[in-house]
């Protein structure tokens, strides 16, 4: 790129499984604390990137309705129907173009007390064989998923387990988080209500209300507004076919592509070594080790290993959603924004208790939507 640019501010609800606030408070609120923290205005705010569900939001042209709470009346507006991270991807495009110098993204959801996404997900589903039969849904494709994998690497429903105990452990790191467990067991975990073989309801993602806002900035004014810029080194995106049956679900072509993009921009050879903490969209925990193949995190097979060893805690050699993931939390479409806003709480040494063991240098921050992650986009973030 010719041009950088930096995140250089960052702002989360807590999640609930009920805000007391309707969205346009919680997001007003939200917004305001982000600016007030900066010292800036929202006449310093060149353009708005919200990013939100019509299907979510139970109404047409729903960012509409949020503009004057987001502080974006007579302002540049623009909207992503698509998870967040797409948000700060098409923002930071626009800070590229020169026609910008800085971009507020702004992502909410009421998933914990309005809306429940498997029903709405039916609708991404092929309209000729997959939705008529009523057998593929959001769960049972990343069931699939989890048992193509298991088959092909050998991991085990213990070793599944202890992928969600992990990231329930970290969440109770977490003060935002809504789905907190510091004591949780594999017991626990193979106990709870079964979903689709072999997933379980504490293999899965929390719904909640929340939001999330990101402040992005041309290099010129990134070092007005912070000291601490975090600066987007790469950025990949990709997207598969929406036919199940026409996908490796375990080889993730759309994620591997995303990422080589990615790498490749930030001038990175060997991610294994030179990642220091990853956020991944993980919508259920087997897709952990699948995405982290995909990423050449970890090599291929590899994921029963990296779990027996310790390889993806806090304090492991390839920490994974030390904020505990969506499993701690998912408002559908936050996701995104939130992962990257959690790689820069670690890039900075501001994560409290979820902090990785040593500040890392460099992180990367993932996003996806689709069914079993058909769409991907992939996020180097350095400080």
């Amino acid at each position: 790129m010719d041009r950088k640019v930096a995140i250089v501010g960052y702002k989360q609800t807590k999640y609930l499984e009920q805000n007391e606030n309707p969205r346009e408070r919680m997001v007003m609120n939200l917004v305001q604390s982000l600016l007030q923290d900066m010292k800036i205005t929202r006449d310093d705010i060149g353009t708005f990137i919200l990013s939100c569900s019509d299907f979510q939001d139970g109404r047409t042209i729903s960012e509409c309705f949020m503009i004057p709470w987001v502080g974006a009346y007579m302002k540049d507006v623009s909207k992503v129907d698509s998870d967040s991270a797409n948000a700060v991807l098409y923002a930071m495009m626009r800070i590229l173009s020169g026609n910008y110098e800085t971009a507020l993204v702004v992502s909410w959801a009421m998933g914990g007390s309005e809306f429940r996404s498997p029903r709405v997900m039916d609708f991404e589903l092929d309209p000729i064989y997959e939705r008529q039969a009523k057998l593929v849904n959001e769960i049972t494709a990343a069931a699939l998923q989890a048992q193509a994998y298991m088959a092909k690497s050998k991991l085990t429903e213990e070793q599944l387990a202890a992928l969600a105990v992990k990231n329930l452990r970290n969440g109770a790191r977490n003060p935002l988080a809504l789905r907190k467990k510091a004591d949780a067991t594999a017991k626990d975990i193979l106990s709870s209500r079964p979903l689709a073989s072999p997933l379980r309801e504490l293999h899965a993602y929390t719904p909640a209300d929340g939001a999330c806002a990101v402040l992005l900035a041309s290099e010129e004014k990134a070092r007005e507004l912070t000291k601490n810029p975090v600066w987007i080194k790469g950025v990949g995106f990709c997207q598969d076919t929406y036919y199940l049956g026409e996908r490796d679900l375990v080889k993730m072509d759309s994620l591997q592509k995303a990422a080589k993009t990615a790498y490749k921009m930030a001038g990175i050879t060997d991610p294994a070594k030179k990642i220091g903490v990853s956020e991944l969209h993980t919508t259920f925990v087997s897709q952990e080790p699948i995405f982290a193949e995909a990423l050449g995190l970890i090599p291929k097979n590899a994921g029963p290993n990296a779990v027996s060893k310790g390889a993806l805690e806090i304090e492991g050699k390839t920490p994974i959603n030390p904020s505990g993931g969506p499993q701690a939390a998912n408002p559908l479409m936050v996701s995104g924004l939130i992962r990257i806003a959690e790689a820069c709480t670690q890039l900075r040494g501001e994560a409290g208790e979820h902090q990785v063991k040593k500040t890392p240098r460099l992180a990367l921050a993932h996003g996806q939507i689709g069914m079993a992650a058909q769409h991907n986009v992939v996020f180097v973030l350095g400080n």
